[in-house]
């Protein structure tokens, strides 16, 4: 085994081999670098941005098939089935594309998702405007779901491993892997807040099949570079003899795992019942078309809260921080069920986004600890499905219980969501018995 291994990984049984060097402490009488430029140092500025571009395609897809469909076909019911099965379709092979990602390397994997994905988003656009059946149509959007390249996770993947690998040092890597949960949280959300601003914007001034084939362009260009970005070579995890060494597939069945998928579940319901209820408030109140700049305030709230999130002290524990930030969510959606005006809906939304944003947070923080060695990109990918899933379903739930009974019904699943959020947290607390979710798992 190399001398140049980190101590601290051989002291865990582990070690990883890869592009990232170890980063040594500094000498006694130097200041060691911010927690800033030991990322930078790690993975280079350009990162950043190229990850944050290759987010949206994937933030495109979904809505701007219901626009294309809705314009084209003049059916909201047909627009509506086609958004559902690219979401399908993102949701039942996203947890795959993250397997083989763990398996073959990112690299392949992206590469083949990018290519399935433009040729796939082409194909939508011609057969929306040919005189295709719909059947079609939405079998072709199932396929660009289901290649959509998974951006966001693969990109914590890349960062939590070459961290773990590159920071000797227990306490400065805990402090850089917060502030990489901050930074994911941040470019997840403002991703997919520009990415319907870009659908608009080029659906208004080209046409309704712009918005795709510009995806597939930016699908083209910087998912492309990001497959091919020196991140994308991941060390290996191996153990103390120098073997590589993964968990089997298995393991990331434990219990204690799956709880966090069924806890971003309940985060994408919250959204997906919340959104629905908002718009019935809206329609009573005679302000349907600023329904999306109210509910944008939960945006606002989360993005916050996923900044500052990266300087809160260690001794606020990941078990705590869910507790609290879930306690916040549901006392955020019990304003909203007694909320009568516009004003009062709109500061508890901006209320719940704090909470929400504090949540996805910390249930990313906790699965980068907790997930098996090899295992990053499968556990990562399943979190984020998971969240879309639970926002499809709760959309459509939530429409049909908020258009028959109401919206102050409506907020009230939405209560429903959060409370049961709360009850997760618990249950991840007792699950998790006398571990201790501070010491960081070692190998991605």
């Amino acid at each position: 085994m190399s001398s140049s291994l980190p101590k601290a990984a051989e002291r865990d049984g582990l070690t990883t081999t890869g592009p990232a060097s170890p980063r040594r402490d500094p000498a006694p009488d130097q200041a060691p670098p911010s927690r800033i430029r030991s990322l930078l140092d790690l993975v280079g500025f350009g990162f950043f941005p190229l990850a944050f571009m290759s987010r949206l395609p994937f933030a495109m897809t979904v809505v701007g098939t219901l626009t294309l469909v809705s314009d084209v076909r003049g059916s909201v019911a047909q627009s509506g089935a086609v958004s559902a099965a690219t979401g399908i379709g993102t949701a039942v092979l996203g947890p795959a594309v993250g397997a083989f990602a763990d398996r073959y390397g990112q690299r392949r994997v992206l590469l083949t998702c990018a290519a399935v994905n433009i040729a796939g988003l082409v194909g939508f656009v011609l057969m929306t405007y040919a005189s295709v059946s719909i059947v079609w149509v939405g079998a072709v959007g199932f396929l660009v779901g289901a290649s959509a390249p998974q951006v966001a996770p693969l990109s914590r993947t890349r960062l939590i491993t070459l961290v773990t690998a590159g920071t000797p040092a227990a306490h400065r890597r805990e402090g850089i892997l917060s502030l990489v949960m901050s930074y994911e949280s941040v470019a997840d959300e403002s991703a997919f807040v520009l990415g319907p601003v870009v659908i608009g914007l080029l659906a208004t001034a080209f046409g309704a099949g712009a918005p795709l084939l510009v995806a597939a362009l930016i699908a083209a260009v910087f998912v492309v570079a990001f497959a091919l970005h020196r991140t994308a070579a991941l060390p290996k995890p191996r153990d103390t003899a120098g073997k590589e060494t993964a968990e089997d597939a298995r393991s990331v069945l434990r219990l204690r795992i799956m709880i966090l998928p069924l806890g971003m579940f309940l985060v994408g319901a919250f959204f997906g019942s919340t959104l629905t209820a908002l718009t019935v408030f809206m329609r009573a109140h005679g302000r349907e078309l600023s329904t999306g700049i109210v509910y944008g305030g939960m945006s606002v709230g989360s993005v916050a809260v996923a900044i500052l999130i990266a300087f809160v002290p260690e001794r606020f524990s990941l078990r705590a921080r869910w507790l609290v930030f879930g306690a916040i969510v549901l006392a955020a959606s019990g304003l909203l069920v007694r909320a009568s005006s516009v004003a009062t809906v709109t500061v508890a939304l901006a209320c719940a986004g704090c909470g929400i944003g504090g949540v996805i947070v910390t249930l990313f923080s906790i699965a980068s600890r907790r997930t098996p060695r090899g295992r990053t990109a499968t556990v990562m990918t399943t979190l984020a499905c998971a969240l879309i899933v639970g926002q499809a379903l709760w959309t459509a739930l939530g429409g049909s219980i908020s258009q028959a009974h109401g919206a102050r019904t409506g907020f009230l699943m939405s209560a429903a969501t959060a409370a049961a959020l709360l009850l997760v947290g618990l249950m991840s607390c007792a699950i998790d018995g006398r571990r201790t979710l501070d010491p960081v798992r070692k190998g991605g």
